[in-house]
């Protein structure tokens, strides 16, 4: 087991396949960049990570193991990649002037964002089954770019608010036969969720299930 490197004056920080206890972490106001990756983290809320970096601009966890209903809460984050691997019931972020973000889970995850500032979100929800109640989100007021990435991509359209400031839009899924015929995308959904995309990409998953959804009517 290791403790957090101690130092005034870190300004960046990068930790891979460790065991880290937060037992006696001072504050470390310097530090605005920090990496965890492949690491056991007993700090299972995220609490003391807030407490003691109060001035992170850049978080990346990967593969962060040792949390539960994790909650980062940090003033002045502005980029945020956030990787779980494993089941966790809910992941939160309150970052005020975050601006870009980027989720990937492996698990359905409920997901609450408070971030009014945020312009770039990218969000893959590869879960082995459907996508059910993955959002509260407070606000998206500047939303102008996002990736969906979902095995059920239509699903995921039906959890996510209407959201009018998306104008650029990406939309990805993985090829499954299966879940093709399951599929619920289509065009007038899309348009729905974000009536003034200018930009819109449909990679090769998900246009294989947007034609099995596909109705001229629509």
């Amino acid at each position: 087991m290791h403790s957090f490197v101690a130092g005034h004056n870190l300004t960046k920080l990068n930790l891979s396949f460790a065991f880290l206890s937060v037992r006696n972490l001072n504050p470390m106001p310097t530090l605005t960049s920090l990496t965890l990756e492949s690491t056991i983290l007993e700090d299972k809320h995220l609490n003391k990570l807030n407490k003691c970096f109060p001035n992170l601009q850049f978080l990346k966890l990967v593969d962060v193991i040792g949390l539960k209903d994790p909650k980062i809460h940090l003033l002045n984050l502005q980029t945020c990649h956030w990787v779980v691997y494993g089941y966790q019931p809910s992941l939160t972020l309150i970052t005020p002037n975050l601006i870009t973000l980027r989720i990937e889970c492996k698990h359905s995850t409920a997901i609450h964002v408070e971030a009014p500032m945020l312009s770039h979100y990218h969000l893959r929800l590869n879960t082995g089954r459907h996508v059910a109640a993955i959002f509260t989100p407070k606000s998206f007021e500047n939303l102008k770019t996002l990736w969906l990435d979902s095995f059920y991509i239509g699903s995921l359209l039906s959890e996510f608010p209407i959201t009018k400031t998306v104008q650029n839009l990406t939309l990805d899924s993985e090829h499954e036969a299966v879940l093709v015929k399951e599929s619920k995308l289509t065009l007038r959904k899309v348009f729905m969720v974000f009536p003034n995309v200018s930009s819109l990409c449909i990679n090769s998953g998900a246009w294989l299930k947007l034609e099995a959804c596909w109705n001229p009517e629509d």
